[in-house]
């Protein structure tokens, strides 16, 4: 006999819709094959799904941001540039990152200069 009623199972599909990704990337970030240029991606997509649940998730994303500023925002004072030059020195994940650039040349394209420039400037003699 099933106890659950009808919006309860709705939310518990949106709940197992949510967080799939999340199991799908840790599933293939901690295999001892994946490398630091996986990283930044697996977050990109992350920061994209959380941000079709606007009003469900708005915490979630947050936290995400908060947590991984490290890594996502280069304006931190925390700021790690290595997973960034990683991902952009592997040539299958960079043609991946600048190939979405050139379809989303409004948000993408700004985020993903404001996350890669400092790999410009870094690299400048």
């Amino acid at each position: 006999m099933d106890s659950l009623l009808a919006n309860e199972w709705t939310r518990l599909e949106e709940t197992s819709s949510l967080l799939e990704p999340f199991a799908v990337s840790t599933d293939v970030l901690q295999t001892d094959a994946q490398s630091l240029s996986n990283i930044l991606p697996s977050l990109l997509d992350l920061e994209c799904h959380l941000q079709q649940f606007p009003s469900l998730v708005s915490n979630m994303l947050k936290d995400l941001r908060s947590r991984m500023k490290d890594i996502l925002d280069p304006d931190s004072e925390i700021f790690d540039p290595l997973p960034a030059s990683a991902s952009l020195l592997n040539p299958t994940i960079a043609k991946l990152l600048l190939v979405r650039a050139r379809h989303d040349r409004n948000a993408t394209w700004s985020t993903s200069r404001q996350r890669f420039g400092f790999v410009d400037q870094a690299t400048r003699c």
